[in-house]
């Protein structure tokens, strides 16, 4: 069955392309989903549509027939074993299409909350252009590499401070919860380039912004009932690209999985969106990322994590 019907349940679509990196997503989709149960996992594979001659297929027709049914139950066989004694309902979709287009048609037409897609560093495969698939996928993306750790302890959290970093850290909040993770919030900040007409030099600038910083964190805690011993780690963003120290950092720190919006607000202080995240996601293939996108005001996924 090609369509799942939602009732405010909890939807996963896990995009599989056949290659050896299909074992990592299906290890991590497994832990992931024992601690967060979903009602409903999708797989689904894409196989790229052949553009063949008449003539080859007039000759050799059996190119042009469906899909071989040894596809699904191979994947059967893979997957049914994951799901002994689970409540979580799962559903196998194959066909021929444009990768890209028929994954997030899939994604879109079951309402998916979370799309799982493997992020490849050595394994060959093909797979769906990281990038592409954040600026269209109205669902939250969680980005599996091939080397992540088995238990996530460790979450690096970059905020903004924004309402959609309020979303992110609730989610945070229940990973940690689940899993006994450390939450590791960070900030990147910069000076502003017309700083010199202010009589301040940039070293005096970096200080000012920084404490700026410190006083919105402040307001973010009290905001969301953060322990007011909490600290940040504040990232001076002149210092490089900002997708580059978020990496950086995460791996200084041994992050297990980085937790970070899709969207946030523009300013001097931070620009967490868009680019920063495509950027990210193109240097980043040791930790896994969970790109978290607000569906509306309906959060549903999100609000039934709080509710486990």
């Amino acid at each position: 069955m090609d369509k799942y019907t939602k009732n405010n349940d909890k939807v996963a679509v896990v995009g599989l392309d056949l290659s050896e990196m299909d074992d990592r997503v299906l290890e991590y989709v497994h832990k992931f989903n024992q601690s967060f149960p979903f009602e409903k996992i999708i797989f689904a594979h894409i196989s790229k549509e052949q553009d063949l001659p008449n003539e080859i297929l007039s000759e050799y027709p059996s190119l042009a027939s469906p899909l071989d049914e040894g596809i699904t139950i191979g994947l059967e066989q893979k997957i049914a074993p994951l799901f002994e004694g689970s409540a979580t309902q799962y559903g196998i979709i194959v066909k021929h299409g444009s990768p890209l287009e028929s994954f997030l048609k899939i994604s879109k037409e079951n309402d998916a909350d979370l799309v799982i897609l493997g992020r490849k560093k050595s394994l060959d495969g093909s797979g769906l252009l990281s990038g592409h698939i954040v600026r269209k996928s109205p669902a939250s993306i969680l980005f599996v590499t091939e080397t992540f750790k088995p238990a996530i302890k460790d979450i690096l959290l970059p905020v903004d401070f924004s309402r959609h970093s309020t979303i992110v850290y609730d989610l945070a909040q229940k990973l940690q919860s689940e899993g006994q993770a450390q939450i590791r919030f960070s900030h990147l900040y910069s000076v502003p380039l017309g700083y010199y007409k202010t009589g301040k030099s940039y070293k005096e600038f970096v200080e000012i912004m920084k404490t700026n910083a410190s006083r919105d964190f402040s307001r973010f805690m009290e905001v969301n009932n953060i322990n007011p011993s909490t600290t940040c780690d504040y990232l001076l963003a002149d210092k490089g690209p900002k997708a580059q120290l978020i990496y950086h950092h995460a791996l200084e720190t041994g992050a297990d999985l980085i937790l970070i919006g899709s969207r946030g607000r523009t300013a001097t202080s931070a620009l967490l969106i868009g680019s920063v995240v495509e950027k990210l996601l193109q240097i980043d293939d040791e930790i896994p990322i969970l790109v978290v996108k607000d569906k509306g005001e309906n959060m549903g996924f999100f609000e039934a994590l709080m509710r486990i």
